[in-house]
């Protein structure tokens, strides 16, 4: 069986790019399609393959995925049970009763991944640093990987602070893909406190009002999604 290389072994930051929204995509696909939800995503399972001079990303480890069923939600034998690496898990999801498993609970996970190879990759040198201090509470216990994440997510100026301490080549993905995905989630879980006090009129829990949802990721990313039929989709 083939093996595959973790994405600090990319090599450069365009690279790492286009594996990463190739996972994106796949990931998409594989639930608006194939009806499954990951539900475990790491660092350790955004893997890429090099195929000529096309380096594709490859979403790997399926082992706790579940199947939807004809609403579009995860069983209810396994909605509830904490599911995840803590580092990469949605802040809903670290509660000591966590909600059913969403989509957009996977779509946070991405993020959650994205920021933690600006902050650890050396991917000139292909080495995954030691966690950096800063984020170094996200792999902790789970209401300190909550609340240490929700701080980061609500709080600009804590958010500002440690997205300046990025590795030197991941900077220019701070401005372009990091920060339009903070104030994406960021505007989501404002329409859910919102929609708390009745001030919002027909929040979508799903996708935090709308905002939360994966064409609103790829925009994000400056990325048009691309069809199924044309997707580097490899899982």
């Amino acid at each position: 069986m083939k093996e595959y290389k973790k994405l600090w072994e990319v090599g450069s930051v365009p690279d790492f790019k286009d594996a990463f929204v190739d996972c994106v995509e796949g990931h998409y696909h594989a639930h608006s399609t194939g009806k499954v939800l990951h539900r475990d995503l790491s660092e350790n399972n955004l893997m890429f393959d090099q195929v000529g001079d096309l380096t594709i990303g490859i979403l790997n480890d399926w082992d706790i995925a579940s199947s939807l069923d004809d609403n579009g939600e995860v069983s209810t034998s396994t909605a509830r049970h904490h599911t995840g690496t803590i580092p990469f898990m949605a802040i809903d999801l670290l509660q000591s009763n966590p909600p059913a498993h969403l989509y957009r609970h996977d779509l946070e996970s991405f993020f959650y991944i994205l920021v933690w190879a600006a902050m650890n990759y050396d991917l000139k040198h292909k080495e995954r640093c030691p966690i950096h201090r800063d984020i170094a509470c996200w792999d902790s216990d789970l209401e300190q990987s909550r609340r240490s994440k929700f701080y980061f997510m609500m709080d600009v100026e804590r958010s500002t602070a440690l997205l300046s301490q990025v590795i030197p080549e991941f900077k220019g993905l701070v401005e372009e893909w990091i920060q339009p995905l903070w104030k994406m989630f960021y505007l989501g879980r404002i329409a859910r406190n919102l929609a708390a006090f009745g001030q919002v009129q027909g929040y979508d829990p799903a996708t935090d009002g709308g905002h939360i949802t994966f064409h609103n990721f790829m925009k994000a990313l400056g990325r048009a999604p691309r069809g199924l039929s044309t997707a580097r989709v490899m899982l």
